[in-house]
């Protein structure tokens, strides 16, 4: 992870933790999930951590979704 971006490598590890998937597995995995992402110069794909919390319904995008008070 560089910053705030995943990397290939990184997405491989958050779709089959100790494996080491193939690009389309990875991808279809990225598509299922709703995780937006864009091609690397050298046959991989990336995204940002805030497009992985979006997809996953976490962050600031969604904190008026679930209001933490009981009425």
């Amino acid at each position: 992870m560089i910053g705030p971006i995943l990397q290939f490598e990184d997405l491989q590890e958050l779709c089959q933790p100790g494996a080491h998937p193939r690009l389309a597995t990875v991808e279809r995995w990225a598509r299922a999930q709703g995780v937006r992402y864009r091609y690397d110069g050298k046959g991989g794909i990336w995204t940002t951590v805030d497009a992985l919390n979006a997809a996953l319904g976490v962050g600031a995008a969604n904190e008026d979704a679930y209001p933490t008070e009981i009425m």
